[in-house]
């Protein structure tokens, strides 16, 4: 590279001090002419900051990985820059000033001296070859001093600022270190207790009372929900209150913060714009070394302070409230070096925040004119230009994007759309782009491409628009955009991520092997950045990583334990999912078995002599929700509709403790009424009537028939009627609750007016709508419609109930109507059902809807099946052989009318002898009879008409012969198929009337039922080993389950929560069933094969080099054939191995 010719003395960049830059000034104005002259060569700032780093790179190409925003950004920074120092050159402070932000904006970068040099040679060849003799030697010396000048301040700040960021990381850790110490106070005792247990355990075991391998310190369990709410009090704010309920003095910097803004006078600000400082503050000095993290959040802070008035921030007021909060969090340790350290930091923080703050608005206004300005036809063309340019700078980008062109057209919108809600609403963007690189990590998109993608964007943003104010804010707002996105992936891409990526157990129980084994269960669930956090077991669900989302199930359900406690992860499964059953049950219902034999733990012991085997059952989290109401989980079983799920003993256990304890008696008293209702309406109908037919001149009787019949009216009229309303009460209490849930916008909890209006809206559509669909006036989409096909497969039983009911109800409505007896009121010798007003035709319709009456009540008791299993199983055994019925009367129907109305034409004047077929419903009826045996002619008959008798033989041998035997096989068949099912199915039933049961069942009945169960009670594993709570605990008969082994894993050593637990030996044994596995085994069998063919060939190469010197004999020979005679020996052996 072209060189100046400079003394030695400039080569030399001073990095020790920092002193004054001595240029004259007319030195310093010719190298400003200069400088603005090599500019005006060049068609942009990018363009000319891009040959200074082209010419750099070329010297030092292993500096290129220090710029890490994209070039054309970089670029023009750069220039930027540069040009700043070029103007301060003979304003000292201000070239101080700027020399102060320069450092601390890159006081992280680690600057070699040499190539301060390079890019000092860099700029003034691009310089020298631009301009040629226009640059003087003059300024070309000012410009060369200028830069070492810089570069030598930047490498002394950084060398100053290392002690300033170790003092101010301490500092802050110290001022916020309340809540640290009181954790670390605990985690003392701890750690003292255990040591105590420790002796105990020792003590007790030397004196053999109890097996050291087993000892539990009951004061060690950890009760999670305790834990939990201890971490909430802990975190949240307010004034602490001491042990006599009295207001404790403020300790925590927060409080003192806002103590010391209150006592200034800035009260107001202390609660608005200096909360948001204080937020970004936190980041800013936690990743102080962090370069990117630090510039990011610098502009997080400039847009969320640009919602604020301009004229009620004074950043020296919160300064001055800091520097007291601080000294108050720290009166011991508070220096003089501390006071510098952070008036340095917030001066540099206020200059950059002030600098961006200043643009921002500008960069708003310019960039929504010019994206709303954008035709339609162009913004299609953008977009499409974008990805030809991003697929130009990086091609394997085009393996990512492999959506649809719509899709990417969408995708490409929604980036422009992002860039302009930076400015609107920069907090709710970073949640947004949060989520989306949370998105982004399961998709496993690499990082690399995100520099090209923006550089793509702004290249063809700057075709599209000369608006220079614009083309900058673009840039600004994507790099802030692509920096959120790049750090919420790299921090999300933790080892349990990428091997959910893999799609691979094996990587996965790699990955958790590094984990606490207090945090182990965490890792699995929760991956937090910022406000935003993701599930690695849902995320594995949602995309179908389904291996690794058994894996990680299989891993929280195992029981581990130490000395001092056991760890189970049933507890954080369902308290960072609480919607884990119905989430399992929509997306991934094969792995319900897995979850439901997770819970169980059975004992490898036997009691009472071997006959008995204890079983703890976590049914706890599948009953309890978390504010201790009934769970939906049993509901999301049942609606699975599969009879395999609610068999699993888990299931079984719980439908039966909640049967048993809480719903036989209440589910009985309701049914009760059904058989009272019935007695009533056979004493109405057939009874009383009968006796009044036996003696017909008794009053008494008469107006016994009054009373019964209105009994009979008011029992099955008013009590199921209101048992209607009183669920269509339920139905819109509970639907009410969840719309006023989702309508709670500012999410403090209360309804105010306008939230009640929409509600009440929103309810009043939901009710239209469901109305519509009953009636089924509008079509619903095919995954509601299939979320109701499940509901309905499990719920059949209960809806067939309420059809029924419904039936008695409007039966009896009209029989009311039609009663004789009250026709006949206004008669005077009433009671009586003889009047002018009552004729055959009433009396007809009445005895008709009578009948059908009788028909419904009996119907309403076929519902007490559910008391007794197997009754229950074969009347759905009955139920849905019932679909073959109906194809066998179909096609029953079919011949009838089809023989019915050819033998009527045929036979206007035959015989009656045989069967009346003289029209069509007379030869049906007569067809039908023959059919179901009622038939009683003879063929003879009807032998005289050869053509008739013709027409019965075919129809008797398609109906009697083929359709008969045909649904005779088909009901064997289903009955087998439904058979194998059919306790599963009646268990179904009876778990979808629990469910119905409890929406109405009333709280505290509910709490009661769950006080008995005592889930907060540990249960025992073993004799005298207690074990976890929130479990139901059985005896079983040994013979059912085989366990040969412990089912919880024991470890001995350490038992501190933050050691991880010690990695288990691989099994050699190999699981045939999955792939994975067999693959691994044959690798493994492949190296051993090669390693042995390797030594085979080293001993065959000694032999050879033995022989060839004439170093071996006869006997050496010997011995070297008997040794390959072992080698290949040994090598069939590893091929039977193999093999």
């Amino acid at each position: 590279m072209e060189r100046s010719a400079f003394d030695d003395e400039n080569d030399i960049v001073n990095v020790d001090t920092i002193e004054d830059l001595r240029v004259n000034e007319g030195a310093a104005n010719e190298a400003a002419r200069a400088w603005s002259a090599w500019l005006a060569c060049h068609a942009s700032t990018e363009v000319a900051g891009d040959a200074i780093l082209q010419a750099f790179f070329e010297e030092a190409s292993n500096m290129q990985s220090l710029f890490d925003i994209p070039m054309a950004a970089q670029a023009g920074k750069l220039v930027a820059a540069l040009t700043e120092l070029v103007g301060c050159m003979q304003n000292k402070d201000g070239l101080k000033r700027s020399l102060s932000v320069l450092g601390y904006m890159h006081m992280s970068i680690n600057v070699p001296v040499g190539a301060v040099l390079i890019f000092r040679d860099a700029i003034l060849s691009c310089m020298r070859k631009d301009l040629g003799s226009n640059l003087t030697e003059t300024a070309l010396h000012s410009i060369g001093r200028l830069v070492i000048y810089v570069g030598g301040a930047i490498i002394c700040i950084r060398t100053i600022c290392e002690k300033r960021n170790a003092l101010l990381i301490s500092s802050w850790k110290e001022s916020h270190s309340v809540e640290e110490d009181e954790t670390g106070d605990q985690q003392e005792d701890e750690q003292a207790d255990e040591a105590n247990a420790d002796k105990k355990a020792a003590a007790a075991a030397s004196k053999g009372d109890v097996d050291e391998a087993e000892f539990v310190d009951d004061s060690e369990f950890i009760d999670s929900e305790k834990f939990e709410e201890e971490q909430r009090s802990n975190c949240s704010g307010g004034q602490a209150k001491g042990v006599d309920g009295s207001v404790a003095l403020p300790t925590t910097f927060n409080e003192m913060f806002q103590i010391n803004a209150a006592v200034m006078g800035f009260q107001r600000a202390g609660t608005s714009w200096m909360v948001d400082v204080l937020e970004v503050l936190d980041a800013l000095v936690s990743y102080i070394t962090d370069t990117k993290r630090r510039q990011e959040e610098t502009c997080l802070l400039a847009l969320r302070l640009c919602s604020h008035e301009k004229e009620e921030m004074v950043f020296s007021q919160f300064k001055a409230c800091l520097l007291a909060a601080l000294r108050s969090t720290l009166p011991k340790t508070w220096t003089g070096e501390h006071e510098e350290a952070w008036s340095w930091l917030w001066d540099n923080l206020v200059y950059t925040v002030d600098s961006a703050m200043r643009k921002i608005p500008t960069y708003s206004e310019n960039l929504s004119h010019v994206l709303g300005s954008i035709s339609a036809k162009r913004l299609f063309k953008l977009r499409k230009d974008i990805y030809s340019r991003f697929f130009q700078l990086a091609s394997a980008g085009q393996n990512f994007f492999k959506q649809s062109n719509t899709r990417l057209h969408f995708i490409a919108d929604r980036v422009l759309e992002l860039c302009q809600e930076f400015f609107q609403d920069p907090t709710g963007m970073i949640s947004t782009l949060s989520s989306l690189g949370f998105r982004h990590v399961g998709f496993g998109i690499p990082t690399e491409l995100f520099n090209p993608f923006i550089t793509a964007c702004t290249q063809v943003m700057q075709r599209y628009t000369d608006n220079k104010e614009a083309q900058q804010a673009f840039q600004w707002s994507l790099i802030l955009t692509g920096s959120v996105l790049v750090r919420t992936i790299k921090e999300g891409s933790t080892v349990v991520m990428k091997a959910i990526n893999m799609n691979s157990a094996k990587a996965l129980q790699k990955a958790v092997t590094l984990a606490p084994r207090g945090q182990r269960a965490t890792w699995l669930l929760h991956v937090q950045i910022g406000d935003q956090f993701i599930s690695p077991l849902m995320w594995a669900i949602d995309s179908g990583s389904l291996k690794t989302a058994e894996a990680i199930l299989n891993d929280l359900l195992t029981i581990r334990a130490d000395r001092h406690r056991y760890y189970f992860g049933s507890d954080e499964l369902f308290q960072r999912h609480p919607d884990f059953v119905r989430r399992l049950a929509d997306k991934a219902p094969d792995m319900l078995p897995i979850l439901l034999d997770g819970l169980v733990w059975r004992s490898n012991r036997t009691v009472k002599n071997g006959t008995k085997r204890r079983v703890n059952y976590f049914v706890k989290n599948l009953m309890l929700d978390a504010k201790g109401k009934f769970s939906d989980a049993l509901k999301s079983i049942a609606s699975t509709g599969n009879p395999k799920y609610i068999v699993h003993p888990v299931v079984t256990l719980m439908v039966a403790t909640i049967w048993n304890g809480l719903i036989r008696r209440q589910f009985a008293v309701s049914r009760l009424w059904n058989v009272v209702s019935l007695v009533i309406y056979i004493s109405s109908q057939e009874v009383v009537p009968g006796m009044i037919e036996e003696n017909p001149e008794s009053k008494n009787m008469k107006w016994v028939l009054v009373g019964v019949r209105i009994a009979c009216y008011t029992f099955g009229i008013g009590r199921l009627g209101a048992v209607q309303l009183h669920k269509a009460w339920i139905w819109s209490r509970n639907t009410f609750r969840k719309i006023l849930a989702e309508i709670d916008t500012d999410g403090n909890g209360e309804i105010d007016y306008d939230e009640f209006k929409e509600a009440v809206i929103t309810f009043k559509e939901t009710v239209s709508t469901e109305v519509k669909k009953a009636l089924k006036l509008i079509e619903v989409d095919e995954m509601e419609l299939f979320a109701q096909e499940k509901a309905a497969a499990a719920n059949k039983q209960g809806k067939l109930y309420n059809r029924i009911s419904f039936s008695v109800m409007l039966l009896l409505s009209i029989m009311l109507a039609q009663d004789p007896l009250f026709v006949c009121s206004g008669a005077d010798d009433w009671p009586t059902e003889k009047c002018e007003e009552v004729d055959a035709a009433l009396m007809y319709r009445y005895y008709l809807f009578g009948c059908l009456g009788m028909v419904v009540h009996y119907l309403m008791l076929i519902d007490l099946a559910v008391f007794n299993t197997e009754i229950a199983a074969f009347l759905l055994v009955v139920g849905s052989v019932m679909g073959e019925m109906t194809q066998f009367l179909t096609a029953l129907t079919f011949l009838l009318l089809l023989f019915g109305s050819t033998t009527s034409i045929q036979c206007r004047a035959c015989p009656t002898l045989g069967g009346s077929f003289n029209d069509m419903p007379n030869a049906v009826t007569t067809l039908f009879a023959i059919t179901v045996g009622l038939y009683q002619g003879d063929y003879r008959d009807i032998q005289e008409d050869p053509v008739l008798l013709t027409c019965v033989f075919t129809f008797v041998t398609f109906s009697v012969v083929l359709l008969l035997n045909l649904l005779i096989a088909q009901l064997n068949r289903t009955y087998e198929y439904i058979n194998q099912d059919m306790i599963g199915f009646a268990q179904l039933n009876r778990a979808s009337l629990i469910v119905d049961a409890m929406e109405s069942c009333p709280k505290t009945k509910w709490l009661r039922f769950c006080a008995t169960l005592a889930f907060d009670e540990r249960k025992e594993f073993d004799e005298g080993d207690m074990g976890l709570p929130g479990c139901i605990q059985q005896e079983e008969d040994p013979s059912e389950n085989r366990i040969a082994h412990e089912m919880i894993k024991r470890y001995g050593g350490s038992t501190a929560r933050s050691l991880p637990w010690p990695e288990a030996k691989a099994s050699k044994r190999v699981d045939l069933d999955d792939e994975e596995s067999r693959l691994e085994h044959i690798e493994t069998v492949l190296q051993k094969t090669l390693r042995r063919m390797d030594r085979m060939e080293s001993i065959a190469k000694r032999r050879h080099e033995g022989s060839s010197l004439g170093l071996s004999g006869v006997s050496g020979s010997s011995s070297i054939s008997g040794s390959s005679v072992s080698s290949d020996d040994s090598a069939m052996s590893g091929g039977d191995d193999f093999f």
